[in-house]
């Protein structure tokens, strides 16, 4: 049983936020060739985020993992959410650029690395730390990929 009633709400909220992330990256890959492989990767590796933190909830009910009352952001999750759910929106749209695509999803990596969302959890094993040093390693791996993208996009003027 989760310690917290309101843990499930903030678990599902990043659950969400990870598998727009992949649908927003899916549909760049389909629409933005020249840079395919990044965005299905990318696509990818969120299905796999939102895959590890469904996992997490399952410990976190099970008692091996808790959530830190201390970091709770349900607020700013679900702000987060609605922000990514309307750039999905957007890119949906006919008239998106690749390098407006580009920067979208700067944005939201960035986001994801400047708000700690992951911190809600509290990692009391070695292991759980660097499952979560992992997830914020691949997060700044894809603002890498993305700014290495916009860099050669410039160079191309």
């Amino acid at each position: 049983m989760p310690q917290n009633k309101n843990g499930r709400e903030e678990i599902d909220g990043l659950v969400r936020i990870e598998e727009t992330l992949s649908e927003m990256y899916r549909l760049f890959a389909q629409r933005f060739h020249a840079h395919q492989e990044m965005w299905s990767g990318m696509a990818e590796e969120e299905r796999g985020h939102a895959r590890w933190i469904r996992d997490l909830y399952g410990k976190v009910e099970e008692g091996s993992v808790r959530l830190g009352e201390d970091h709770y952001r349900a607020e700013g999750i679900q702000y987060f959410l609605d922000y990514a759910a309307a750039r999905l929106e957007e890119a949906r749209g006919d008239n998106l650029s690749s390098a407006h695509a580009l920067d979208m999803a700067l944005d939201l990596e960035s986001g994801l690395l400047e708000r700690k969302f992951f911190e809600i959890f509290e990692a009391d094993s070695e292991e759980l730390k660097r499952a979560f040093e992992d997830m914020e390693k691949q997060i700044q791996a894809h603002t890498e990929r993305i700014r290495k993208a916009l860099a050669k996009g410039k160079e191309a003027l």
